[in-house]
């Protein structure tokens, strides 16, 4: 059991850590590009925040997803609020990545200087696939699926592969353009405490789609399933 619960998570944690040694030696380096405070707190804080709120979700959701996949503790134990508290408390961790990626670029802004034109043309590039994503999301996917309702609901696992909007011509969208938004707060705000930040939930991201999402679909679907 064990085994399978930490399929995989031995790369999850060794990249990781190279991901957490590489931020701290980018803030270290170029300190003088992460000043600046907001709330109190200063930019490298609301950094470490970010950092943190990013790898206490992913952790959350491997453990909560493995554990129920092989004993199916949730919905034995808690059947009507288990996959409920999961979603609530998901919901959660996730806006609070969010809300350090805002408040990073709040507590940092004009420390890089980006012409006008470029950074709202930028943003509005970035945008664009990104509301699409929304969109397709809220129309053909539904949140709870992208939250793992598969692993909980087995009426999910009988539906086929959503092959409507964004996901029709990319399969894996929410994790191709779902980070995109990421990076609107510090291209506006031009913030590079913001931008650094976005790109570390960026890589951590694939690495929980290689190193949890896909070995749990090959398992829920069959070993054709990417």
């Amino acid at each position: 059991m064990l085994r399978n619960i930490f399929e995989k998570q031995d790369w999850h944690f060794v990249l990781l850590a190279l991901l957490v040694v590489s931020a701290h030696a980018i803030i270290d380096r170029f300190n003088y590009y992460f000043l600046g405070e907001f709330w109190g707190l200063s930019t490298a804080t609301w950094l470490w925040i970010g950092i943190i709120a990013a790898i206490i979700h992913q952790l959350y959701v491997m453990v909560i997803w493995r554990v129920q996949l092989e004993t199916q503790w949730l919905t034995v134990n808690l059947p009507r609020l288990g996959y409920l508290a999961y979603l609530i408390d998901y919901t959660i961790m996730l806006a609070a990545r969010l809300g350090a990626i805002v408040l990073a670029a709040a507590a940092n802004r004009g420390s890089i200087f980006i012409p006008d034109d470029a950074r709202w043309a930028t943003a509005f590039i970035l945008a664009i696939p990104f509301i699409w994503l929304i969109h397709s999301v809220v129309k053909y996917y539904s949140y709870k699926r992208i939250a793992g309702a598969d692993h909980f609901e087995p009426a999910y696992r009988d539906t086929s592969w959503t092959r409507k909007g964004i996901f029709q011509y990319v399969p894996r969208a929410v994790y191709v353009f779902g980070p995109l938004g990421f990076y609107i707060p510090g291209i506006v705000l031009t913030s590079p405490a913001s931008l650094l930040l976005a790109l570390f939930n960026h890589i951590y991201i694939w690495i929980h789609y290689y190193c949890t999402e896909l070995p749990d679909i090959k398992r829920i679907y069959g070993p054709d399933n990417r």
